[in-house]
């Protein structure tokens, strides 16, 4: 399992969702966790090089390019950002382009071969749910081409004003024992 963690609080509502849906995934599954605050992945500059061969022009992603590779399951654990990702895991996201050249410029299909399920536990600190909504429209994009479907999304909103997310923290959890249930 890979878990890709963008918030810059590391303790704060994301962490704890993260923390009970890791309660159980981490009996079933190796975890590996990428903090994309320290990745800091440098942004997709459109330099053409991905469309030629199946390489990047930057190396800053060679261990999670490996890892999703092999990875039978994706959590994404982010707090939302006007209404998308922190700064951090766009550009990772940005960075799929070299799957959608590796399917349509090289003809590699699918450009990732071993099949994933996705889990998205996302945080808002306002009540406006809408960039729940627009982070998974814009990661079923990358989805797509990265042979990985949906499982299942626990989104807390208003998170600036309640103090409390443990119903969310248990729905994390039983979303993992659901997801370990259906890849083991």
């Amino acid at each position: 399992m890979l878990v890709l963690f963008s918030s810059p609080r590391k303790n704060g509502y994301t962490k704890k969702l993260l923390e009970s849906f890791l309660m159980v995934a981490e009996n079933k599954y190796d975890i590996k966790i990428l903090d994309c605050y320290k990745l800091m992945p440098k942004p997709c500059i459109h330099c053409g090089k991905c469309e030629k061969a199946d390489v990047c022009i930057f190396n800053d992603l060679d261990e999670y390019d490996a890892l999703l590779s092999e990875a039978e399951a994706l959590v994404f654990a982010s707090p939302v950002y006007n209404l998308s990702v922190p700064a951090p895991l766009k550009a990772l996201v940005d960075r799929s382009q070299r799957y959608f050249s590796k399917r349509f410029s090289l003809g590699i299909k699918p450009p990732i071969k071993k099949h994933k399920k996705a889990v998205l536990l996302l945080t808002c600190g306002s009540n406006d749910e809408s960039g729940f909504e627009i982070i998974e429209k814009q990661l079923s994009r990358m989805f797509t081409i990265m042979n990985t479907e949906l499982f299942g999304k626990i989104c807390v909103a208003e998170t600036d004003r309640i103090k409390d997310i443990a119903e969310y923290e248990k729905q994390a959890y039983e979303l993992a024992k659901n997801l370990t249930d259906t890849i083991n």
